[in-house]
C-alpha cells in the first residue's frame, strides 16, 4: 500500500512492527468515527 501510495505521490512511510510498535512507543492513536467505517465484503 505504502508503495502504491508514493507512487500516487504521496509521502509515506512503513513503520517497521506496524501498529504493534506504535502502540508499544506510547504513540497517540485515534478512534474513527462509526460514519466513517465502511463494510468491505468478504470473499469465501
Amino acid at each position: 500500500m505504502a508503495r502504491q501510495l508514493q507512487e500516487l505521490g504521496w509521502k509515506v512511510f512503513v513503520i517497521a512492527g506496524g501498529l504493534t510498535a506504535w502502540r508499544k512507543a506510547g504513540h497517540a492513536l485515534e478512534r474513527v468515527p462509526q460514519d466513517d467505517l465502511v463494510k468491505l465484503p468478504t470473499f469465501s
